[in-house]
């Protein structure tokens, strides 16, 4: 029998929820909800990118994305733009309000990051990672084999 008081996907939601409830906490000043950072964080990486490039990238639906992109453009962190090669699509840049507030997001996200692994030796921070990463590889291989 499954213990639920003890076992790996409650303490990964558990985390999950606590540090999503932190990180909105933090970012809120900025009018950011913790599910928009990563957007940003992908249009820091690589700006000008389409709405479904984002959804692929982060792996969430389209529609997900429409909000969170609403959100942001209404804060006036991005804007949408027609894409050029495919009038359909649109594509989204970070305005410079969106550029400037990197610096703050980085630096909410490394507190996080520290506070996660506060305690734990190097090696222990790499067999985590490297734990979850493999988790979550195992739980999207078999989400994709099941449709």
């Amino acid at each position: 029998m499954i213990d639920l008081n003890d076992n790996v996907g409650k303490y990964i939601s558990f985390t999950w929820r606590n540090m999503i409830s932190y990180m909105a906490k933090k970012m809120e000043p900025l009018h950011i909800g913790a599910g928009q950072y990563a957007y940003l964080f992908s249009l820091y990486f690589k700006d000008g990118q389409s709405q479904q490039a984002l959804s692929d990238r982060l792996l969430v639906d389209k529609a997900a994305t429409v909000r969170a992109i609403k959100k942001l453009e209404t804060a006036g962190y991005v804007e949408r733009r027609p894409d050029e090669q495919d009038k359909r699509s649109f594509r989204i840049f970070l305005t410079k309000k969106g550029k400037a507030i990197r610096p703050q997001l980085e630096a909410i996200v490394k507190e996080v990051q520290e506070i996660l692994l506060e305690g734990m030796s190097p090696k222990e921070k790499a067999i985590i990672k490297r734990l979850l990463q493999q988790m979550a590889s195992n739980i999207i291989r078999a989400n994709r084999g099941s449709f």
